[in-house]
């Protein structure tokens, strides 16, 4: 089976799965109440530092498409998803010019942030967000958590939850189409 067909036909699993279904479940009812953000709208802007010091803005990022990764140490699966996220997407997709991927470390020092990417083996960008002044624009609670934004500065997919390769390959899935479009 060809790679591509294979990574649509897992991802189409993830989708359907019943942990992946926000219903009734009390959790995914909590999930949801946090989240600030919808799938469609504007994509809130910010500016953040990365941890090798240049200054980033969300807005002056439009043109591309955006993988914003919020973890924290308190979350120890986020690691997990991170090195995942470095390998399967940033590593092989650094090259390309129209996509970015910035871990955005809720409740964390510079230091700590440079600190974790190094333990981690993890290159894409990381920026601390000590205050959460980032992650409050989008989410009031819960680890790891996944924005997706196109190219046009809208969120294109939101991802809840630490679900370490599955969610991986659906993050895959989505970037493919959406690095199909055009700006």
């Amino acid at each position: 089976m060809p790679m591509k067909r294979l990574i649509a036909l897992l991802a189409s699993l993830c989708l359907l799965s019943p942990a992946n279904a926000l219903d009734s479940d009390p959790v995914d009812q909590e999930i949801a109440a946090a989240t600030l953000v919808k799938k469609g709208a504007e994509a809130p802007d910010f500016t953040c530092t990365t941890t090798d010091g240049r200054k980033l803005t969300l807005s002056e990022l439009r043109g591309k498409v955006i993988v914003l990764y919020f973890f924290a140490s308190s979350a120890p699966a986020c690691f997990t998803e991170m090195k995942y996220l470095e390998k399967a997407v940033h590593q092989k997709l650094h090259d390309r010019q129209d996509i970015a991927v910035i871990g955005i470390g809720r409740g964390h020092t510079r230091e700590e942030v440079v600190v974790l990417g190094g333990k981690n083996g993890l290159t894409f960008p990381l920026a601390a967000d000590a205050d959460k002044a980032v992650y409050n624009r989008y989410f009031s609670a819960f680890v790891p958590r996944l924005v997706v934004v196109d190219k046009k500065g809208h969120i294109c997919h939101l991802q809840s939850g630490s679900r370490d390769y599955d969610g991986i390959v659906e993050l895959v899935f989505v970037l493919e189409k959406e690095l199909r479009k055009s700006s």
